[in-house]
């Protein structure tokens, strides 16, 4: 029997891109999700900005409690300003967030 479904093609990756996410840290992988969440944003992309929102929630660490509920409020407004099409005020959101957390880990 022949299969005729068409083969999907996976994205050639950048070895060099993957080499920066394998050796990052947690917090650099975290400014990483607030680029993508920036560029999304800038491209009007809410598929991608919302799984950026997504990965951001799934990283918050609960055993913190009052640092992770504040953390998900903020996601949780991002996701309704995404859901709501104002992408300019969530990407300034975004770099506001990204600059405050490369600051607190200088990540420069």
């Amino acid at each position: 029997m022949i299969n005729y479904r068409a083969k999907t093609k996976r994205p050639v990756q950048n070895p060099y891109l993957v080499q920066k996410v394998m050796s990052a840290s947690k917090e650099e992988l975290i400014s990483y999700i607030y680029d993508a969440a920036i560029t999304a944003c800038a491209q009007k992309d809410s598929v991608k900005a919302r799984t950026a929102v997504n990965a951001l929630i799934q990283s918050l660490n609960f055993d913190y409690k009052e640092t992770a509920n504040t953390f998900l409020n903020v996601y949780r407004y991002l996701m309704n300003l995404i859901d709501q099409k104002k992408f300019d005020e969530a990407r300034a959101m975004f770099s506001e967030l990204k600059k405050t957390w490369v600051k607190a880990f200088n990540l420069m």
